[in-house]
C-alpha cells in the first residue's frame, strides 16, 4: 500500500483498523453483568373482531373521500370475460367475495353522499308552490290582523263618544235640577211678595200661581242611540279559538268569522313551520333522484349536504338553538324521524298530499304545547330561534 501510494505521489496513511476493532469489541466484565432474559417477548393476541377483520385498516385511506363516493359504484369482481386468463380467489370463496363486495356497497350507498345529484323537476314544482302559497299565508294573516286593529279602534272610538254622551247627559240633569231649584225659589220669592202686598197667604198665592203657571218644557237630552259595536258583528260564526280542535278544522285559512288557523303565528311558527315543510320535501326528492332503491334515504350526517344542494342555502343547527343536528329533528318529530337502525331520515308524512295545511296544523298544535308547557313553568320549552 505504501509502495502504491508513493507510485501515485501521494502519502500514505496507516490505518488504524486494529484499534477500532478492540474499542467496538464488548468489555467482558459489561458480558458478565447482562443478565439473561428469563421472559419470553410478549405474543400479539388479537380479540374477536380483530380476528373478523379481513383487511387491514390504514390510518391514510387508499382514495379521498370524493373520489371513493364517486366511483364505488363502478367496483367489481374481476370475471374471466373481461379478458383475465384466471381469477383466483385465495381469501375467500368467489360467492363470498361478490357478497361481501355487494354488502360493502350497499353500506356506502346509505353512509355515503352523492356529490353529483341534483334537484329534479318534481323537487322544484313542489318547492315553488309552498313559497307562493307560505307569502299568501302571510298576507292573509297581515290583512286579519289589521282588520282585527280596526275593529278594535272602532270598538274603542265607540265607547269614548258613549262616555262622552253619558257625562254630557249627567251635566244636562244637573244643569236641569240647579234651573228648577232657582226657578222655585224665584216663584216662592215672587209670590211671597205677592201675598204681602194683595194680603193673601203664601201658601194660597203659591198654590194659585202653580195652578195657573204654564208648564215648562224640558230641555232635550242629548241623543245616545248608537250602535255598540259587537264582537261577533261580521263574523258570526267565530269559535273559541283556543279551544278550537286544530286538526279537525275543514279550512286552516278560515276557521270561523276569516280567522285563519295560523292567526297567532309569530317569528319563530313561520319559521319551523318552513323548516317542517322543507325536510319532509327533502326527504321524499332525495328518493325520486337518485331512483335506486338500495338508496334507503338520506344519512342523519350528510343531511346538512344534501339541504344546502337541494335549498342553495345552509342548515346551520345552531341558529335554532340547538348543539347538534339530532336536537334539531328533534323538534320537527313529528315531520320526519331519524331510523334508529340505519340513521336514515324518514319523513312521517306521505308524499302526495291534497294540501299543505297539515303544516299549517302541525305548527300549531306545536305552539299550543309550547305556550302551556311555558306557562307551566317548563322554560326548556321555549324557541331559541336566532332573530333576524
Amino acid at each position: 500500500k505504501k509502495a502504491d501510494a508513493a507510485a501515485a505521489g501521494v502519502e500514505y496513511v496507516e490505518e488504524k483498523v486494529e484499534e477500532a476493532l478492540e474499542d467496538e469489541a464488548p468489555d467482558a466484565e459489561d458480558e458478565e453483568d447482562a443478565e439473561p432474559m428469563d421472559e419470553e417477548p410478549p405474543k400479539v393476541e388479537l380479540d374477536d373482531e380483530e380476528k373478523r377483520e379481513t383487511f387491514r385498516k390504514s390510518i391514510v385511506p387508499d382514495l379521498t373521500s370524493y373520489a371513493l363516493n364517486t366511483s364505488f359504484m363502478k367496483f367489481a369482481v374481476p370475471d374471466k370475460d373481461e379478458g383475465f386468463d384466471e381469477v383466483s380467489f385465495d381469501w375467500g370463496k368467489e360467492g363470498k367475495c361478490r357478497e361481501f363486495l355487494k354488502q360493502w356497497k350497499q353500506q356506502l350507498k346509505t353512509t355515503t353522499r352523492i356529490e353529483e345529484l341534483t334537484p329534479g323537476e318534481w323537487f322544484t314544482n313542489r318547492w315553488k308552490d309552498w313559497q307562493k302559497a307560505l307569502q299568501s299565508w302571510h298576507m292573509k294573516q297581515h290583512l286579519y290582523k289589521a282588520s282585527v286593529a280596526k275593529k278594535a279602534l272602532d270598538r274603542a272610538a265607540m265607547l269614548q263618544r258613549r262616555a262622552a254622551t253619558a257625562a254630557a247627559r249627567e251635566r244636562l240633569m244637573e244643569m236641569r235640577a240647579e234651573k228648577a231649584a232657582a226657578d222655585k225659589a224665584v216663584a216662592e220669592k215672587a209670590a211671597a211678595a205677592k201675598a204681602v202686598t194683595e194680603g193673601e197667604t203664601g201658601e194660597a198665592a203659591g198654590e194659585k200661581k202653580a195652578e195657573g203657571a204654564p208648564a215648562e218644557k224640558p230641555a232635550e237630552e242629548p241623543s245616545v242611540e248608537e250602535k255598540e259595536p259587537d264582537s261577533d258583528e261580521d263574523g258570526d260564526d267565530r269559535v273559541d279559538f283556543d279551544r278550537l280542535d286544530v286538526f279537525g278544522v275543514e279550512d286552516a285559512l278560515d276557521v270561523g268569522g276569516g280567522e285563519p288557523l295560523f292567526s297567532a303565528f309569530g317569528f319563530e311558527d313561520w319559521t319551523m313551520m318552513s323548516l317542517r315543510f322543507e325536510l319532509h320535501l327533502l326527504v321524499h326528492a332525495f328518493k325520486r333522484d337518485v331512483n335506486d332503491p338500495d338508496r334507503i334515504g338520506i344519512h342523519v350526517e350528510h343531511l346538512s349536504f344534501y339541504y344546502n344542494k337541494y335549498f342553495k342555502k345552509p342548515l346551520n343547527h345552531k341558529f335554532y338553538g340547538c348543539e347538534v343536528i339530532q336536537e334539531l329533528l328533534d323538534l320537527t318529530r313529528d315531520t320526519v324521524f331519524v331510523n334508529r337502525k340505519s340513521k336514515v331520515v324518514e319523513a312521517q308524512l306521505p308524499e302526495e298530499m291534497d294540501s299543505a295545511g297539515i303544516f299549517i296544523m302541525l305548527t300549531e298544535e306545536a305552539r299550543r304545547d309550547r305556550v302551556a308547557r311555558v306557562d307551566l313553568g317548563d322554560q326548556s320549552a321555549r324557541l331559541k330561534l336566532s332573530q333576524p
